[in-house]
C-alpha cells in the first residue's frame, strides 16, 4: 500500500513545505498538531508526534486559524511510518484541493528567501495561467513565465519593479481607470475580485492579434491586521471570446435573414392564392377589352350586367391581395421598431392568425382560440417571437395536410409563475426533439436567447406543444408596451 501511494504521489508536482496544521480524526474526534512536509492537489505528507490509524478519515485546517473561515481539507490516512520519535503519514484528499497560502507563509515554509526559492519558482512556472505577485505597494515580488502583461517576461528581471511601470493594463488608456479600480477594490475590501473577458491591448504582439481578452483573478494576501500583497492570476480566453462573438454575429445575421425568410416561405405557400388570382384578373381584363373592342351594336343592359359582374370579381380578388399586403404592412411596422420592447402575447397571436388566415388551406382548419386576459407582457424583438409562432403553425399545417377534419387549439394562461402558450393539433405527431425539423430551428434560438422552456406531449391524433416563459423576466417599462 505504501509503495502504491508513493507511486501515485509522484505523478504530480509536490511542493516541499513546512507548515503547521491542525488534524482532527473522524472516528474518535481527537485533535492534534501536525506539520505539513509536502503538498500536492491530491494529497499531502505530514509529520506528527503521535501515530494515526491506517485508513482513518481526517480533517485538516491551518493551525491557530478561524475554523469558520479557513480552508478545510478532508482525506484518508493511507500509510504511517515511524522515523525516530516522529511519525510520518500519507493522506489522500477526497477532492482536489486548491488551498491558498500567503506569500509570507510560503516563504517561511520553504525555509529559504523567496527571491532565491527554486521550488517556488518551479511551481509558478508549471502553471498554465499567468501569475504576478505584488507586495502591498504593488512592487512585483514574484511572477511566472506565462504572465502576459509585463515586459520583460523574465521573472528575475521583473522583481522589484512597480506594477504601473511595466504593466500594459495600466499603460493602456482603455483599461487604465477600470483596472485601477479593480486593484483598489481587492486591496481595500480584502476580498477576491474576478473579471471575465477583460479587454487588453498587448502592443508587442502582432498588430492584428494585439487586442486580447483575459479572465482575471485578484486575490489579496491578508495578514493578521492588513493586506500584505496581491496575486494577479490571468487566463487567455481570446479564442473563446472571439468564438462567442462570431457565434453571436451568426445568430444576429440569422435572425435578420429569418425575419424575411419566414415571409418568403409564407408567400411561396400563398403563390397559388395570389398568382392564380392575378392571372385571373389579367385574363378577365383581357377578355373585357376584347368584348368592348368587338361591339358593333348598341350596349344593352345584359352586356353591362356581364361587365359589372367581371369587375366585381376582379374587385373581390384584388381585395384578397390587398388584405394580404395590409397584413404584411402591419407586421413590418412592428418589425421596424428597432429594439427589444414589451408587447402583448395575445395581440401577437391574433395578428399572426389574421396573416395565416389569408392562406386558403389555413382557413379550412377548425381553430379553437382561448386567450386568457390580463397576461403580463413579453419582452424582446417582436419579429422573433412572431416568426417562431408563425413557423410552428406552418409546420402543424403540414402535419394535418392529409386530414379531412383538421383541428387546432391555441391557449394562453398563467401557471404558477409562468406565462404559458399551448398549441395542440390532431395531425401526425412531429419528430422529437423539435429541432430535428429544420423549419423549427427558430424555437431553439428562442429558447437560447430568451430562456423559454419547450415541452411536447401526446402523439398522432392529439399532440401539444407548450412554451413556458418565467414572468420574473418580464418587467414592464413605461411607454414600451405594444398592444
Amino acid at each position: 500500500m505504501q509503495q502504491g501511494v508513493q507511486r501515485e504521489r509522484r505523478r504530480y508536482s509536490r511542493i516541499p513545505l513546512s507548515v503547521p496544521l491542525c488534524l482532527k480524526t473522524e472516528a474518535l474526534g481527537s485533535v492534534m498538531d501536525v506539520v505539513l512536509t509536502d503538498l500536492s492537489p491530491y494529497g499531502i505528507q505530514i509529520e506528527s508526534d503521535s501515530p494515526v490509524s491506517h485508513h482513518e478519515t481526517v480533517t485538516l485546517r491551518p493551525a491557530g486559524g478561524d475554523p469558520k473561515t479557513d480552508h478545510v481539507a478532508k482525506g484518508q490516512i493511507r500509510w504511517v511510518k515511524q522515523e525516530k520519535s516522529k511519525f510520518r503519514s500519507g493522506i489522500v484528499f477526497e477532492d482536489v484541493i486548491d488551498w491558498p497560502f500567503s506569500i509570507s507563509d510560503l516563504a517561511k515554509a520553504l525555509e529559504i528567501e523567496l527571491s532565491h526559492s527554486f521550488y517556488f519558482q518551479y511551481f509558478l512556472d508549471s502553471l498554465d495561467d499567468g501569475v504576478l505577485i505584488f507586495d502591498s505597494k504593488l512592487d512585483i515580488v514574484g511572477s511566472n513565465i506565462n504572465q502576459p502583461f509585463c515586459l520583460p517576461r523574465d521573472p528575475e528581471k521583473l522583481k522589484g519593479r512597480h506594477f504601473t511601470e511595466v504593466c500594459s493594463l495600466f499603460k493602456s488608456s482603455e483599461g487604465e481607470g477600470s483596472f485601477k479600480k479593480l486593484v483598489e477594490k481587492a486591496l481595500v475590501d480584502r476580498k477576491e475580485v474576478r473579471v471575465s473577458a477583460f479587454p487588453c491591448d498587448l502592443p508587442w504582439l502582432n498588430k492584428p492579434d494585439c487586442h486580447r481578452y483575459y479572465n482575471i483573478w485578484l486575490l489579496p494576501l491578508i495578514g493578521s491586521k492588513d493586506t500584505r500583497g496581491l496575486v494577479l492570476r490571468s487566463r487567455d480566453v481570446t479564442a473563446l471570446r472571439r468564438l462567442k462573438d462570431r457565434e453571436k454575429t451568426r445568430e444576429e445575421t440569422y435572425w435578420q435573414k429569418y425575419r424575411h425568410f419566414i415571409f418568403g416561405q409564407l408567400f411561396d405557400d400563398l403563390l397559388e392564392d395570389i398568382a392564380n388570382p392575378l392571372s385571373a384578373i389579367m385574363g378577365r381584363l383581357d377578355l373585357m377589352a376584347q368584348k368592348m373592342s368587338s361591339i358593333e351594336t348598341p350596349i344593352d343592359k345584359t352586356r353591362i350586367k356581364v361587365w359589372t359582374s367581371d369587375i366585381e370579381s376582379i374587385q373581390t380578388i384584388t381585395g384578397q391581395i390587398t388584405e394580404f399586403c395590409r397584413a404584411i404592412a402591419r407586421r413590418r411596422k412592428k418589425d421596424t421598431i428597432g429594439g427589444a420592447v414589451l408587447f402583448s402575447l395575445n395581440s401577437l397571436i391574433e395578428d399572426e392568425l389574421r396573416t395565416l388566415d389569408l392562406h386558403s388551406f389555413f382557413k379550412k382548419i377548425n381553430k379553437h382560440v382561448s386567450l386568457s386576459p390580463d397576461l403580463p407582457p413579453l419582452q424582446g424583438y417582436y419579429s422573433e417571437w412572431a416568426n417562431a409562432f408563425l413557423a410552428l403553425c406552418q409546420v402543424l399545417m403540414r402535419q394535418m395536410s392529409t386530414l379531412d377534419n383538421m383541428e387546432m387549439s391555441i391557449q394562453t394562461f398563467l401557471e404558477d409563475e409562468d406565462l404559458v402558450l399551448n398549441i395542440s393539433h390532431n395531425g401526425k405527431a412531429m419528430n422529437l426533439p423539435l429541432d430535428k425539423n429544420p423549419a423549427l430551428n427558430v424555437l431553439w434560438l428562442l429558447k437560447k436567447k430568451y430562456g423559454i422552456n419547450i415541452y411536447v406531449s401526446g402523439n398522432s391524433g392529439f399532440q401539444t406543444v407548450t412554451l413556458k416563459m418565467a414572468t420574473s423576466k418580464m418587467q414592464k417599462q413605461p411607454g414600451d408596451f405594444i398592444s
